[in-house]
Protein backbone atom coordinates (compact mmCIF):
# COMPACT_ATOMS: atom_id res chain seq x y z
CA UNK A 1 0.00 0.00 0.00
CA UNK A 2 1.30 3.46 -1.12
CA UNK A 3 2.30 5.81 1.54
CA UNK A 4 0.32 8.53 2.82
CA UNK A 5 1.72 11.62 4.53
CA UNK A 6 -0.75 12.21 7.67
CA UNK A 7 0.21 15.97 7.31
CA UNK A 8 -0.25 16.26 3.40
CA UNK A 9 -3.44 14.97 3.92
CA UNK A 10 -4.91 17.57 5.65
CA UNK A 11 -2.91 19.93 3.72
CA UNK A 12 -1.26 18.65 0.54
CA UNK A 13 1.11 21.59 0.10
CA UNK A 14 2.77 20.90 2.87
CA UNK A 15 5.74 18.30 1.82
CA UNK A 16 6.89 18.50 -2.16
CA UNK A 17 9.01 15.15 -2.35
CA UNK A 18 6.23 13.22 -4.86
CA UNK A 19 7.46 9.99 -7.08
CA UNK A 20 7.38 11.11 -10.36
CA UNK A 21 7.80 8.21 -12.40
CA UNK A 22 8.51 4.67 -12.03
CA UNK A 23 9.68 1.42 -14.49
CA UNK A 24 10.50 -1.98 -12.91
CA UNK A 25 13.59 -1.15 -11.85
CA UNK A 26 14.02 2.34 -11.16
CA UNK A 27 12.39 5.19 -8.97
CA UNK A 28 12.20 8.62 -9.96
CA UNK A 29 11.69 11.26 -7.18
CA UNK A 30 11.07 15.00 -7.41
CA UNK A 31 11.54 17.87 -4.86
CA UNK A 32 10.97 21.67 -4.72
CA UNK A 33 11.35 22.74 -1.58
CA UNK A 34 10.07 26.63 -2.41
CA UNK A 35 6.67 24.70 -3.04
CA UNK A 36 6.67 23.18 0.73
CA UNK A 37 4.32 25.21 2.74
CA UNK A 38 5.54 22.86 5.59
CA UNK A 39 9.21 23.60 6.80
CA UNK A 40 8.89 21.71 10.35
CA UNK A 41 11.58 19.15 10.10
CA UNK A 42 9.91 16.21 11.93
CA UNK A 43 7.15 16.61 9.50
CA UNK A 44 9.34 16.93 6.19
CA UNK A 45 11.78 13.74 7.47
CA UNK A 46 8.24 11.89 8.36
CA UNK A 47 7.19 12.75 4.19
CA UNK A 48 11.18 11.77 3.37
CA UNK A 49 11.19 8.83 5.02
CA UNK A 50 7.38 7.17 4.10
CA UNK A 51 7.79 8.43 0.26
CA UNK A 52 11.14 6.36 -0.08
CA UNK A 53 10.13 3.98 2.29
CA UNK A 54 8.68 2.33 -0.89
CA UNK A 55 11.60 2.36 -2.73
CA UNK A 56 12.21 -1.31 -1.89
CA UNK A 57 15.72 -1.56 -2.93
CA UNK A 58 15.24 -0.58 -6.37
CA UNK A 59 17.41 1.79 -7.73
CA UNK A 60 16.13 5.49 -8.04
CA UNK A 61 17.23 9.10 -8.65
CA UNK A 62 16.45 12.61 -6.79
CA UNK A 63 15.53 15.27 -8.88
CA UNK A 64 15.41 18.42 -6.43
CA UNK A 65 14.41 21.62 -7.94
CA UNK A 66 15.76 24.90 -6.57
CA UNK A 67 13.63 27.11 -8.69
CA UNK A 68 12.18 30.09 -6.66
CA UNK A 69 14.40 28.59 -3.64
CA UNK A 70 15.19 31.99 -1.56
CA UNK A 71 15.85 33.07 1.55
CA UNK A 72 13.27 31.54 3.82
CA UNK A 73 14.60 27.94 2.59
CA UNK A 74 18.04 28.60 2.77
CA UNK A 75 17.93 29.88 6.56
CA UNK A 76 16.16 26.31 7.22
CA UNK A 77 19.60 24.66 6.15
CA UNK A 78 18.67 21.86 9.34
CA UNK A 79 16.14 20.73 7.17
CA UNK A 80 18.86 20.30 3.99
CA UNK A 81 21.09 18.57 6.67
CA UNK A 82 18.83 15.91 8.35
CA UNK A 83 17.46 14.91 5.28
CA UNK A 84 20.97 14.12 4.14
CA UNK A 85 21.43 12.38 7.12
CA UNK A 86 17.97 10.32 6.68
CA UNK A 87 19.56 9.35 3.16
CA UNK A 88 22.69 8.73 3.74
CA UNK A 89 21.58 6.34 6.14
CA UNK A 90 19.19 4.84 5.09
CA UNK A 91 18.42 5.27 1.66
CA UNK A 92 21.67 5.28 -0.19
CA UNK A 93 22.63 1.77 -0.99
CA UNK A 94 20.70 2.21 -4.38
CA UNK A 95 20.30 6.08 -5.17
CA UNK A 96 22.23 6.67 -8.48
CA UNK A 97 22.05 10.09 -8.89
CA UNK A 98 21.15 13.09 -7.37
CA UNK A 99 20.00 16.19 -10.17
CA UNK A 100 20.09 19.51 -9.17
CA UNK A 101 17.89 21.66 -11.35
CA UNK A 102 16.85 25.36 -11.34
CA UNK A 103 19.88 26.76 -9.46
CA UNK A 104 20.51 30.02 -8.25
CA UNK A 105 22.90 32.11 -6.47
CA UNK A 106 22.05 29.80 -2.96
CA UNK A 107 23.32 26.77 -4.69
CA UNK A 108 27.01 27.34 -4.01
CA UNK A 109 26.62 28.17 -0.13
CA UNK A 110 24.24 25.61 0.41
CA UNK A 111 26.60 22.61 -1.28
CA UNK A 112 29.36 24.14 0.60
CA UNK A 113 27.20 24.00 4.02
CA UNK A 114 25.97 20.39 3.81
CA UNK A 115 28.81 19.04 1.35
CA UNK A 116 30.98 17.59 5.06
CA UNK A 117 27.59 15.32 6.07
CA UNK A 118 27.90 13.97 2.51
CA UNK A 119 29.87 10.79 1.60
CA UNK A 120 32.71 10.47 -1.03
CA UNK A 121 30.01 8.47 -2.85
CA UNK A 122 26.98 10.59 -2.35
CA UNK A 123 29.23 13.69 -3.33
CA UNK A 124 29.89 11.17 -6.67
CA UNK A 125 26.28 11.04 -7.79
CA UNK A 126 24.92 14.86 -7.28
CA UNK A 127 24.57 16.45 -10.91
CA UNK A 128 23.90 20.13 -11.47
CA UNK A 129 22.13 20.90 -15.15
CA UNK A 130 20.92 24.22 -16.63
CA UNK A 131 17.98 22.99 -18.16
CA UNK A 132 15.09 21.20 -16.29
CA UNK A 133 13.57 19.97 -19.71
CA UNK A 134 16.48 17.83 -20.42
CA UNK A 135 16.45 16.24 -16.68
CA UNK A 136 13.04 16.08 -16.93
CA UNK A 137 12.68 13.94 -19.85
CA UNK A 138 13.04 10.34 -19.07
CA UNK A 139 14.93 9.39 -21.69
CA UNK A 140 18.01 11.34 -20.03
CA UNK A 141 18.10 9.29 -16.57
CA UNK A 142 20.17 6.86 -17.23
CA UNK A 143 22.52 8.88 -19.60
CA UNK A 144 25.12 11.45 -17.76
CA UNK A 145 22.98 13.84 -20.12
CA UNK A 146 23.77 16.67 -16.91
CA UNK A 147 27.09 18.58 -15.54
CA UNK A 148 28.95 16.48 -12.84
CA UNK A 149 30.39 18.46 -10.43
Amino acid sequence: MPFVCKICEKCPTSHSLTKYSETPDLLVYYTCPAIATNNETDGIIYHYNGMLSEINGKNWIWILDLKDFGMKQFLEIGNAIALVKLITKKYSNNLKKIIVVNQNSFTTIIYKIIKPFLTSEMQNIIYFSDKKESIINKNNFENNNVLHI
